[in-house]
């Protein structure tokens, strides 16, 4: 039914109840095919409703929640599980029902995945050397760990080899993303905690990841070799946080280790063992195509992305099409741990997975489809509703109101920020980190790229253009983007520990805030007497209180408590017969006051002056 809406634009109306369903970041044009409608008349009635939006623009919820209530719909936005869903059953891919298919006979066992959780330098790399005997430490900027890794070793438990696969979340604070995915892909967390340290916030934040994610703790007591070590006050502390020791009648295993001296490992993975057995059932099915998660990716020069892929459920095979997220290929090859080739993997393997033709981002669900192209129309399909999403998240509502006063109070002031890095997960955690940092309204801060790999000759122009600095995490220029760099006048900064580029950008935010100003009093002076002056009008005869009176500065007079006289100014100071620049405590002058008269005794007179306030 066609009916004439604001601005007697024509639009077909709903009834108040008809449900029009939109993915997040539909535009207006997604908005008319729904209802048939032209997409010009929308932006019009739009418009008229004080909000300003092209037909092509993506648009938040609320901005189409406006709408339709205007126009007599009911807006349902798609959340972007459903929406993959229902992408993937366009290809006939149903995940749901592969699940409810599954009976017992077949399902198989399954290694546990262990997650190592827990505050920086409490000795989470260390522990993971000694389980696996490599040496990870050397390799990490600062000594702390910036990716996530993972591992497959094996141990003997009540006569059977058991498999046990690893995965090394970072402990320091801005690795919270990549920690809290970490805990959505295990089955086991280790909480590591030294003993001569105790719990520390790291720890707390750790342990909640883990309970969120209904995840069953082992806790690992390291450093008992270390002197002051103290392995019952951890478990003490920890009783508060509903992690009770066995031995105190819970039900949650303590181990007491020393990564440096090789001491209680063995006990620490019969823990986990055990408590596998115990608290899991940890099964799934080898004989379908794979599902998995990306837990890291990088580019690599040689080999071109490469991503290190948890496998869940299924087996994956070298020549398997394969999407993970927006990233799509054919595994071309797989490696172990230890570099060695693979030519399939069964559930709980960690593999290094090569042929995706870009760098999925960590937390990506992989999955095996029935050929490349499928895989290359999910990607492209993910892509164009990731990207639109993307644009309605950073469109910021401006009504007609806001632009005006915009207008009139001058712009915003935006950094804008192209961020690069070697893995994914680095990348998306200096992301989260920074968009985090808080200096009031003032200021914003925004990502308008960000990616894998070395600084490119795209990632410069798009910052010539926005007014962009580049941050490389782990990474340098490509072949011959210095040199334009230069030329274009962008300021490129490169870090290897992720906390000094969040200090930078802070200061480079503070630094870009309008100076703040704030009263300082530099003196006061009581009237004892008042002199008549033709020339100079009234002359305050007073003794100086506290600090100094200064020709020229700003001045105020107070009678009873109560201001007088505001936004005055001592122009004239004179010590007896002589002109005097400052007058100091104790001492006696003659203020004027230019033809501000009102002046008794016992009056003060308050001079300040305007300081610029140093930022916190």
């Amino acid at each position: 039914m066609q009916a004439p809406s604001l601005g007697g634009v024509q639009v077909p109306r709903g009834n108040g109840s008809t449900t029009i369903r939109l993915r997040q970041g539909s535009s207006l044009n997604d908005f008319a095919d729904k209802i048939d409608a032209n997409p010009a008349s929308l932006v019009t009635v739009l418009f008229h409703l004080g909000e300003m939006a092209t037909a092509t623009q993506s648009l938040d919820e609320d901005t189409f929640g406006t709408l339709a209530t205007e126009l007599g719909y009911v807006i349902e936005m798609v959340s972007a599980e459903e929406e993959d869903r229902e992408l993937l059953g366009a290809f006939d891919i149903d995940l749901d029902a592969e699940l409810e298919a599954e009976g017992d006979d077949e399902l198989e066992a399954r290694p546990p995945v262990v997650t190592v959780m827990g505050h920086v330098d409490h000795g989470k790399t260390k522990l993971l050397d000694a389980i696996r005997s490599t040496d990870v430490v050397a390799g990490e900027a600062g000594g702390i760990t910036q990716h996530i890794g993972a591992y497959q070793v094996t141990k003997v438990h009540e006569g059977n080899e058991r498999a046990i696969t690893f995965i090394d979340t970072p402990g320091h604070e801005a690795f919270t993303a990549m920690r809290a995915r970490g805990a959505q892909v295990t089955d086991i967390a280790i909480l590591v905690v030294a003993a001569d340290d105790g719990v520390m916030p790291q720890t707390i934040e750790a342990l909640n990841h883990a309970q969120a994610a209904n995840v069953p703790i082992v806790v690992a007591v390291n450093k008992v070799d270390k002197e002051g070590a103290n392995p019952d006050k951890i478990r003490q502390q920890l009783t508060e946080y509903n992690l009770v020791a066995e031995e105190y009648g819970g039900d949650t295993m303590f181990v007491n280790v020393s990564a440096k001296q090789n001491m209680g490992i063995d006990e620490l993975l019969e823990a986990v063992l055990l408590t596998a057995d115990a608290a899991l059932d940890l099964r799934a099915n080898p004989d379908k195509g794979a599902r998995g998660v990306a837990i890291e990716a990088n580019l690599d020069k040689g080999r071109g992305a490469v991503a290190t892929v948890l496998v869940q459920s299924g087996t994956l095979r070298v020549g398997d099409a394969i999407v993970a997220g927006t990233a799509y290929g054919r595994v071309r090859a797989m490696f172990d741990e230890h570099g060695e080739t693979l030519t399939e993997a069964g559930p709980s393997r960690p593999v290094q997975v090569l042929g995706l033709a870009s760098v999925p981002s960590a937390g990506d669900t992989l999955l095996v489809a029935p050929e490349e192209r499928t895989a290359r129309q999910i990607a492209e399909k993910r892509e164009a509703a990731e990207r639109a999403a993307l644009l309605a998240k950073r469109r910021k509502r401006v009504s007609l109101e806001d632009f005006t006063q915009a207008l009139a109070q001058g712009k915003v002031e935006t950094l804008n920020l192209v961020l690069k890095g070697d893995v994914s997960g680095a990348v998306e955690a200096l992301e989260d980190a920074l968009l985090k940092i808080d200096v009031g309204e003032e200021v914003d801060l925004r990502v308008i790229h960000r990616g894998v790999g070395a600084i490119t000759q795209n990632d410069v122009n798009l910052a010539t253009v926005d007014s962009a600095i580049i941050i490389g995490f782990n990474v340098k220029y490509a072949e011959r983007v210095e040199a334009l760099a230069d030329r274009e006048g962008v300021d490129v900064r490169f870090y290897s520990v992720i906390y000094q580029a969040i200090d930078d950008v802070e200061a480079a935010l503070k630094g870009m805030l309008k100076p703040e100003y704030e009263e300082a009093q530099l003196g006061s002076a009581e009237i004892r007497e008042v002199f008549r002056s033709s020339k100079f009008g009234n002359i305050a005869g007073s003794i100086v209180r506290s600090g100094e009176i200064r020709r020229n500065t700003k001045a105020r007079v107070l009678r009873g408590g109560k201001v007088i006289g505001d936004n005055l100014t001592i122009e004239t100071l004179k010590r007896f017969k002589d002109d005097a620049t400052e007058v100091r405590e104790g001492y006696e002058c003659g203020i004027g006051l230019g033809s501000f008269n009102d002046l008794q005794t016992e009056d003060i007179i308050e001079t300040w002056e305007m300081r610029e306030k140093p930022r916190a």
